[in-house]
């Protein structure tokens, strides 16, 4: 029952990953190359999986504790995702800023 509800969460987890990071995407660009986007994608797939795992955990009728708990993993994975990005992405030179020349 539990491998299920984290198998379905996961499954969700992964389309609404895609959506919110596009979203991100949107509010800021990613410069630390191929592994800063494969980490930004699993943080955010992480994200995303934790409320169709609570819903598919309550209708399966799951104890509340272990259903918290598997909740508070998601996040505490997404945070490592996030941490591993940032990682990558402090380590990625700056973009060069567009100066305007003054003549």
């Amino acid at each position: 029952m539990w491998s299920t509800a984290v198998l379905i969460g996961m499954a969700f987890g992964a389309v609404i990953g895609l959506y919110l990071r596009q979203q991100s995407l949107k509010e800021k660009k990613l410069y630390g190359g191929l592994f800063a986007e494969i980490f930004h994608y699993l943080a955010c797939a992480m994200l995303g999986s934790m409320t169709p795992f609570i819903i598919t955990a309550i209708v399966s009728g799951m104890r509340f504790l272990t259903m918290f708990g598997t909740a508070v993993g998601f996040l505490a994975l997404g945070a490592v995702m996030v941490a591993v990005y940032g990682v990558f992405e402090s380590q990625a030179p700056e973009p060069q800023m567009l100066r305007p020349e003054l003549d």
